[in-house]
């Protein structure tokens, strides 16, 4: 997977905490004595909210989703603890998936399921720090409010090539927090394609953790 080098120093702050708990009542419990909370994602719901090819007509898939529980993914190197074990170690699952197409971006997806909405909350800095410490001159990115919190960087291409862009996107829905990450040579359009995708991500996350089927596609999001 394209990964990134070096620090960031931006981030967005979370959305209003009145309208998350409007929204995400069920989710993330708030205001409430913790009985609603959803029930944490296992590898198989986990890997239900993963964009692959079906999800993103017009796009190959580079690596079809797929997800462990932590201790296997740690095993396996798929879970990318930058800065040691510390910002995964709540984890209960994670997964990943990769898409691509002619003329497109590479988007590299990445899901990290937790127990609850709380340790995901008090897990979220500590993994937005480590990821966004791979990023080459960082500047903050808006692509408009998505989950209960996100932040988002454009920085240079991890390749070195002249032109070359990365666009690093996380964002916390509920119990989950999901990073989006888009790599594109010079003159490739690549935000719009990247907020797409973490809107996606994000959509399929409300929808498992409400018990439903993810469903969302590139085509329902505008």
């Amino acid at each position: 997977m394209p990964l990134m080098r070096e620090r960031c120093e931006s981030r967005r702050p979370a959305r209003h905490a009145a309208a998350s708990c409007a929204v995400f009542l069920l989710l993330a419990g708030c205001g409430s004595s913790g009985s609603d909370e959803a029930e944490p994602l296992d590898a198989v719901r986990a890997e239900a909210v993963l964009p692959g090819a079906e999800v993103a007509p017009g796009w190959k898939a580079a690596v079809e989703p797929v997800t462990y529980a932590q201790k296997k993914a740690r095993e396996l190197g798929v879970a990318r603890c930058y800065e040691g074990p510390t910002e995964c170690a709540k984890t209960r699952v994670t997964g990943v998936s990769a898409l691509y197409g002619a003329g497109r971006p590479r988007i590299d997806l990445v899901l990290m399921a937790y127990e609850n909405s709380a340790v995901a909350q008090s897990a979220y800095g500590a993994v937005w720090k480590a990821w966004r410490g791979q990023s080459i001159e960082p500047r903050e990115l808006d692509l408009g409010d998505i989950g209960d919190e996100s932040d988002a960087v454009s920085a240079l291409g991890a390749s070195g090539e002249e032109g070359a862009r990365t666009m690093l996107s996380q964002v916390r829905v509920g119990s989950v927090i999901m990073v989006t990450v888009g790599e594109a040579s010079a003159g490739v359009e690549m935000q719009s394609s990247l907020s797409k995708f973490a809107t996606v991500f994000a959509e399929r996350a409300e929808q498992a953790q409400r018990g439903e089927t993810p469903s969302v596609t590139l085509d329902d999001v505008a």
